[in-house]
C-alpha cells in the first residue's frame, strides 16, 4: 500500500471512486456517520491507526478501474460527477503535495513500503533532501537545487544502506516532483531546469529500484528518465538515461532475461548525442557498456576495441578532466571500473586468469564501498567458473556477511552462479544457507 495522509479530499476521492453514498461508504470502512463527518470537517487528527490502515485495505481490494478512478480524482482534486456532491477544494490546487500523488507508481510499490519509507526518511534526516519548501506553488531555483542536493543524498544513502531501503522513498519524491511540475508556476528558465532535475531523481531512483531488483519500476523511472530529458531537450540526461539505464539490461542480459542488443543501441545512441564534446569519462563510460555487450555477445575483436577506447578515454580523462569539472555520476568512472569490466569481459572469453588478475588489481585502490563488494563478487564468481569452488566459496562468504546490513539484491543476483555451482556440493554448505537466507529474506520484505 502507499502512504496516503487521508485528508478531506482523499476520503472523498475514496468515496466517489467507489461509487458509493455515505451510508455505504462508512458501513465500508466501519466507522459511524459522525466520525465520518468530523473527519470531512477536517478533524483527520482523530483518525486511528486502525481507521487509516482499513482505508488503505479498502482501496488495495479495490477492483483496477476503481483505483485508477482514485488516483485520477486525487489528481483533478474533484470527485466524480455521478456521485452526490463535489470535494470543496480540488488536491491538484494546493499548494503542499502532502497526497500521495504515485500516479503509474502506486501500484509497483510492496506491501511494507510505509515502514520502507519511514526508514528511508529517517536515513535521509539531517541531509538536503527537502523536495520543496515553497507553500505558495511557486517554484523558484532554490527548489531546483534542494531536489539537486536531494539526489546527492540519495547517492550518499545507497553507498551506506542499498537501494532496498531507499527505493520506495525515492519513489515517492519523484511522483511529488512530477505533480509539481503540473501544478506549480515557474518561468521557462527555471522550468527547464527543474525538469532536468526531477530527471535526474527519476534515473537515481530506476537504480535504487534496479539495486532493489525490482525490474519493471526500473524500467519505469528510466522511461520517465527519458521522456524528461526529450522534454528539456537536455542530451546529457538523455545519455545519462541510456547508460545507467543500458546497465541494467546487461545485468538483467546476464541472467538470461535480457539482451545485450538492446543495451548496445542504448550505447550508440548516448555516443551520437555526445560526438563534439571533449574526450573524458562519459566517452569511457560509453566504450564500457559497448565492451560490456560485446562480451555478452562474445564478439571478442569488437570487445578488444571497445574495452581500448575505455582505456584511451581513462587516460585522457585523468590528464584533461578535473574531477570537480564532470557531473557527479561520473565520478565512479575510474581506472579500476574500467579494469573491472574488462575483466568480466575477459571472462566471458574463458580467460580466467587475466580475469582474476584485473580484479586482484584494483580491490585495494577501489574507494566505492559498494564497488568493494561487488568486485568481490564478481571475482569469487570467476573462481568458481575456472572450476575453483573452494577458492569461490572462501571468497563469496566475506561477502554475504557485508550484505546482512546492506539492502542490495543486485549482489546477490551477482552471485546466483555460486549458489548454482555448489548447489548439494559440501564445501558450499554454509554459502549456500548464508545465500538463502539472505534472499529470502530480500525477496520477502
Amino acid at each position: 500500500m502507499v502512504d496516503i495522509d487521508w485528508t478531506p479530499d482523499e476520503l472523498e476521492a475514496l468515496r466517489a471512486a467507489l461509487r458509493m453514498n455515505k451510508v455505504e461508504f462508512c458501513k465500508r470502512i466501519g466507522v459511524t456517520a459522525r466520525a465520518h463527518r468530523d473527519w470531512l470537517t477536517g478533524q483527520t487528527q482523530n483518525m486511528r491507526e486502525a481507521n487509516r490502515r482499513q482505508l488503505f485495505e479498502v482501496l488495495a481490494d479495490a477492483e483496477p478501474e476503481q483505483r485508477a478512478r482514485f488516483w485520477e480524482l486525487v489528481r483533478k482534486g474533484t470527485t466524480d460527477p455521478g456521485t452526490d456532491e463535489q470535494t470543496t477544494e480540488g488536491l491538484a490546487g494546493k499548494a503542499n503535495c502532502g497526497g500521495s500523488k504515485l500516479g503509474l507508481y502506486s501500484w509497483e510499490v510492496g506491501e511494507d513500503d510505509v515502514r520502507r519509507r519511514d526508514f528511508g526518511k529517517a536515513a535521509l534526516t539531517g541531509s538536503a533532501f527537502v523536495l520543496l519548501g515553497a507553500k505558495s506553488g511557486q517554484i523558484g531555483m532554490s527548489d531546483v537545487t534542494r531536489l539537486g542536493e536531494g539526489v546527492v543524498a540519495l547517492e550518499s544513502e545507497d553507498q551506506r544502506l542499498g537501494g532496498g531501503r531507499l527505493v520506495d522513498f525515492a519513489v515517492t519524491e519523484l511522483a511529488k516532483a512530477k505533480h509539481w511540475r503540473e501544478v506549480g508556476t515557474y518561468d521557462t528558465a527555471v522550468g527547464d531546469a527543474f525538469t532536468i532535475a526531477t530527471g535526474e531523481l527519476a534515473v537515481m531512483a530506476g537504480w535504487l529500484a534496479y539495486d532493489a531488483d525490482r525490474q519493471s519500476l526500473a524500467r519505469r523511472c528510466y522511461a520517465d528518465a527519458m521522456a524528461l530529458g526529450c522534454e528539456a531537450n537536455d542530451p546529457d540526461l538523455i545519455a545519462r538515461t541510456c547508460l545507467i539505464g543500458g546497465g541494467q539490461l546487461l545485468g538483467l542480459a546476464r541472467r538470461g532475461k535480457a539482451r545485450p542488443q538492446v543495451a548496445l543501441k542504448l550505447a550508440t545512441r548516448a555516443r551520437d548525442l555526445m560526438r563534439g564534446t571533449p574526450p573524458g569519462r562519459i566517452h569511457a563510460l560509453i566504450a564500457v557498456r559497448e565492451a560490456q555487450a560485446y562480451g555478452l555477445l562474445c564478439e571478442r575483436s569488437a570487445f578488444e576495441r571497445a574495452i581500448a577506447t575505455a582505456w584511451r578515454e581513462m587516460d585522457q580523462a585523468s590528464d584533461f578532466e578535473p574531477l570537480d569539472e564532470c557531473p557527479r555520476w561520473l565520478w565512479a568512472v575510474t581506472p579500476a571500473e574500467i579494469a573491472a569490466h574488462e575483466a568480466r569481459g575477459r571472462a566471458e572469453f574463458e580467460e580466467y586468469d587475466r580475469s582474476i588478475a584485473l580484479f586482484d588489481s584494483v580491490a585495494d585502490v577501489e574507494r566505492f564501498p559498494r564497488n568493494v563488494i561487488n568486485i568481490a563478487a564478481w571475482r569469487a564468481v570467476i573462481r568458481a567458473r575456472a572450476g575453483d569452488l573452494h577458492g569461490a566459496v572462501a571468497e563469496a562468504v566475506p561477502v554475504l556477511d557485508t550484505l546482512t546490513g546492506l539492502t542490495s539484491i543486485r549482489t546477490l543476483r551477482n552471485l546466483e552462479p555460486i549458489r548454482a555451482s555448489v548447489d548439494k556440493n559440501p564445501v558450499g554448505g554454509e554459502f549456500s544457507d548464508k545465500f538463502d537466507a539472505l534472499l529470502t529474506k530480500a525477496t520477502s520484505a
